[in-house]
């Protein structure tokens, strides 16, 4: 039966992302848009399982990567979303997540169609603020970001950074972007331009969520992240390309974490409590 501080759908599903104990693979990559999730399992794995709630718009797939069983699943937008998602994730069999995002870069001589291995994260998401206190780290999983600049090395030698993200909670507002009068409040400007000056790789808006929410809920659950680049904020370029090479990155960094024995050990021994 289902409990308010416990909900599940009327036939024991996960209640947001409607999937059940051992849908998902231990390894998991966790995308923003369920057209991505869609894209990754037509382009890249075989013999995939649809898992969806059509009215959330959440859409996870299961299947097989050169043999590996691995799943993608979906977040939606920020911060609040991903900490939905999560835990139903893992109570759904997921144990190791590698987001496959896109981003705006602050790199001034990136351009769109290349790549951001996010190391660490700036913590404007809001949304951590409930796992962990202010002061409290969002750094991604040292092996994951190891694997990532091994895969991308490989798959695209020359289309890759590392860096900070800035993760926000506003798309616009939240990353210097101007309303739709055209305006922008100094308290934001000046924001935004601490963030452009301070070294900081690029602005989305879920890593520092996902990085917590491991980290401190998730008893250490290994994550890291990759984003396509879609936007220069410097050079104010725009061009949405390069998933499909983000995707690749994330999946090979999959396969070798696979044959990591340490990580094997820590993915394995990770437990919840409850299933659903």
């Amino acid at each position: 039966m289902p409990k308010a501080d416990r909900p599940t759908t009327n036939d024991n599903l996960q209640y947001h992302t409607h999937t059940g104990d051992g849908d998902l693979a231990p390894l998991c990559l966790i995308v923003g848009a369920p057209g991505r999730a869609d894209m990754i399992a037509e382009k890249f794995l075989t013999d995939s399982k649809r898992f969806s709630n059509d009215h959330r718009g959440l859409v996870s797939q299961t299947g097989y990567y050169n043999g590996l069983r691995i799943s993608v699943t979906t977040s939606g937008m920020g911060g609040a979303s991903m900490g939905i998602v999560l835990p139903e994730a893992v109570r759904s069999g997921a144990r190791l997540f590698i987001r496959v995002g896109s981003c705006g870069s602050l790199i001034q001589k990136s351009k769109p169609g290349e790549c951001i291995i996010v190391n660490s994260a700036i913590r404007y998401d809001g949304a951590s603020d409930n796992w962990a206190p202010p002061d409290y780290p969002a750094e991604a999983s040292v092996p994951v970001v190891t694997a990532l600049l091994k895969a991308a090395s490989e798959v695209a030698p020359s289309s890759y950074h590392l860096g900070n993200e800035c993760t926000t909670d506003c798309f616009y507002a939240g990353q210097g972007r101007p309303d739709i009068w055209g305006e922008l409040s100094d308290r934001m400007r000046e924001r935004h331009e601490r963030v452009m000056q301070s070294g900081a790789a690029c602005y989305s808006m879920e890593a520092a969520s996902l990085f917590v929410w491991c980290s401190a809920v998730g008893h250490g659950i290994p994550a890291g992240a990759i984003n396509t680049i879609f936007a220069n904020r410097h050079t104010n370029e725009w061009a949405v390309v390069g998933e499909e090479q983000a995707a690749k990155i994330a999946l090979e960094a999959l396969s070798l974490l696979s044959n990591d024995f340490n990580m094997q050990a820590t993915v394995s021994r990770i437990q919840v409590p409850y299933a659903v």
